[in-house]
């Protein structure tokens, strides 16, 4: 009984030995299997980490993020104290230029058009009878005599009745009463309807016609700014743009001397971003910028350097400088404060021939794949770039070279 049931146990173990080794086998052969049928899969694992020479362009850039921000904003007011009467608008909202943003109850600035009007419309009739005065007979007296009398001589309104050969040592009260050589003493006087008006001794104040037309001017500026007022009693958007506040509601009181909208330009959009010292000795106005936003980030944005701080903020003994960068065409929908990246192309080569950076060793060496046989080759470097490197020797276009694993 014991033997036998020993034998039965030694049984079962050599069998579940012999099922182990079976299922080692098959996993073997299915991997071998697997292989087989695979063929060239280490070849496609090669060539994955491969790359040709290509021809194009190399960039070289320095890379910053920041935020979204207005370069100028507009502040918009009436040019009256009244009651809201239209509000078309929310902080937010994008707008056209000359779009009506708002407008304010205008009988009291019409009423002062009115009068201004009917000022002007009186001061006009005032020219045209001044005009028609002057029209008469003007009569001016003749001038007179000029004095001969050398200085020291004696003068007589009155001529003598003899010559007199005695100079006086100081000139006489009568020879003061003359005009001096050179000025004229005409005094005219113009009658008309409206009566005699003196315009000798050059007193413009007592000319009719000079003082209506005076307040013709005068009326006609009033009217100007009457009108300019009344049109401010309406907010139109002067640019394409997007509301960034309004300071009040429909119903509600503006204030004449108060902001009521503020407004930013649809094109005054840039992006504030900060460098460091390294970083900001390659910068330059004018540079072109790719903008990267979180919400097209497939979808890079070009733009410009526009401004470069010249003086910079320390943090945690960090220096840092701001950059100013404006898009090419800014996208709709852009959002104010909202994360940006930027790369601003340093440096740039075109029509090169380039591999990828990760191909090209510190040594300026390459590994080039030939007839499935893979060989070390110096080539000549000239831009390093971000993504890829210009290759100026060594190479040709199509050539094949390993990416990773140099």
């Amino acid at each position: 009984m014991k033997l036998g049931g020993w034998r039965r146990v030694r049984g079962s173990r050599r069998s579940r030995v012999l099922s182990g080794t079976a299922v080692v086998v098959l996993v073997a052969g299915a991997a071998g299997t697997a292989y087989a049928l695979s063929g060239d899969g280490g070849a496609a694992q090669k060539a994955s980490t491969t790359a040709k020479v290509q021809r194009g362009t190399v960039d070289l850039t320095v890379s910053a993020t920041g935020a979204v921000e207005p370069l100028e904003s507009r502040k918009l007011r009436f040019t009256a104290s009244a009651a809201v009467t239209e509000l078309h608008v929310r902080a937010g909202d994008q707008v056209r230029a000359g779009a009506v943003l708002a407008r304010i109850d205008d009988a009291a600035v019409k009423e002062e058009v009115e009068a201004a009007q009917s000022t002007v419309d009186s001061a006009r009739e005032a020219v045209d009878k001044a005009s028609s005065s002057s029209s008469g007979s003007t009569t001016c007296a003749a001038p007179a005599a000029y004095s001969s009398v050398s200085p020291g001589e004696s003068a007589s309104a009155s001529p003598s009745p003899s010559p007199s050969a005695t100079h006086s040592p100081a000139p006489s009260r009568a020879a003061s009463t003359a005009p001096s050589r050179g000025t004229s003493a005409t005094g005219c006087a113009t009658t008309g309807t409206g009566g005699t008006t003196s315009r000798g001794g050059g007193n413009s104040s007592s000319d009719p016609l000079l003082s209506a037309q005076q307040q013709l001017n005068n009326a006609e500026l009033a009217l100007d700014q009457a009108r300019t007022k009344l049109a401010g009693t309406v907010i139109t958007a002067p640019v394409d743009g997007r509301v960034l506040s309004v300071a009040g509601t429909t119903g509600g009181n503006a204030n004449a001397n108060s902001d009521f909208i503020v407004l930013a330009g649809t094109n005054d959009i840039a992006v504030r971003a900060q460098f460091t010292e390294a970083e900001v000795a390659d910068l330059a106005v004018a540079q072109q910028v790719r903008i990267t936003l979180p919400d097209r980030a497939g979808e890079p944005l070009t733009g410009a350097v526009l401004q470069i701080d010249p003086a910079g903020t320390t943090s945690n003994r960090l220096v840092r400088y701001a950059a100013l960068m404006t898009f090419d065409a800014p996208p709709e929908g852009l959002l104010f404060g909202q994360s940006a990246t930027v790369a601003v192309i340093t440096k740039r080569v075109t029509d090169v021939l380039y591999v990828p950076t990760t191909a090209v060793g510190a040594d300026g060496t390459v590994t080039v794949r030939a007839n499935g046989r893979d060989e070390r080759r110096t080539v000549g470097i000239g831009l390093r770039g971000d993504v890829s490197t210009e290759i100026r020797s060594g190479l040709q276009a199509g050539d094949e070279v390993l990416v990773n694993g140099r």
